[in-house]
């Protein structure tokens, strides 16, 4: 599969989704609980509606489907990162900024990604990525901003930290694509549980391949690539994204 055929399948599955998604975004029945989704985690009339359509629509494909309500589907070797509804709180009650991600990768790590789909299912915006970024089929590239006194969205800040302002949108998939665009200078997860991070592979490896691809350097809060992480139901990340310099800032403030 190429990155050309990989943006038409995710266009079909986003637009569909959208219009279910539309139908229940804002009303008390999306709130409504229907499972415990195989990620461990309740699912939602609104995310089941949006991932059964989804995955309707991929499964005419020859790939793999790691979803986060679902979990597993398939056995082919090119693996689709499925969140069909990132931000489920914000979509539950009408604020604008919930989406659908799909990360596209030849093998079990982050480092096999080859396209990576993100939109705001709110406003219709797109983002994607095969060797370069896109917004709405227009170049994006990381802001220039070097001075630590930036923009910064941070989960969540655990002592005083030196940004000009601090912000929480409530979708990752959405929010790194802020970042990747440049309308906020960096996005920071510093959550930990156990050992591991907060974030799961269909909230981030579709975003994370497009800030990567807009000029972000991408590391854990201790500087450290990550490449090697595996895009698996078990997998958990923490997160620093900004643009080099900046990046290197950060590493240190933390």
């Amino acid at each position: 599969m190429r990155a050309k055929e990989a943006l038409e399948i995710s266009r079909k599955v986003a637009e569909e989704v959208r219009k279910e998604v539309k139908k229940l975004a804002g009303k008390s029945d999306a709130d409504l609980f229907i499972e415990i989704g195989k990620n461990g985690t309740p699912t939602k009339k609104i995310d089941k509606v949006a991932e059964s359509k989804a995955i309707e629509i991929l499964r005419e494909y020859d790939v793999t489907i790691l979803s986060e309500e679902a979990g597993i589907i398939g056995d082919s070797e090119i693996i689709v990162a499925l969140d069909p509804v990132d931000g489920t709180f914000n979509a539950v009650r009408g604020i604008p900024i919930y989406s659908i991600s799909m990360n596209f990768s030849k093998g079990n790590k982050i480092l096999n990604s080859f396209f990576g789909y993100v939109m705001n299912l709110a406003t219709g915006d797109e983002y994607y990525a095969d060797r370069r970024a896109y917004k709405n089929e227009e170049r994006i590239e990381v802001g220039n901003r070097e001075d630590i006194e930036c923009n910064a969205i941070v989960y969540y800040p655990w002592k005083k930290l030196p940004f000009r302002r601090i912000r929480i949108f409530g979708s990752a998939s959405l929010e790194i694509c802020f970042v990747a665009e440049g309308t906020m200078d960096c996005f920071i997860d510093v959550r930990e549980k156990n050992g591991k991070g907060f974030l799961r592979c269909f909230d981030v490896s579709a975003s994370i391949y497009i800030a990567k691809n807009a000029g972000a350097v991408i590391t854990d809060p201790e500087g450290r690539g990550i490449e090697n992480k595996k895009i698996s139901m078990e997998e958990r990340f923490r997160l620093v994204i900004a643009n080099e310099k900046l990046h290197k800032k950060i590493i240190k403030a933390l």
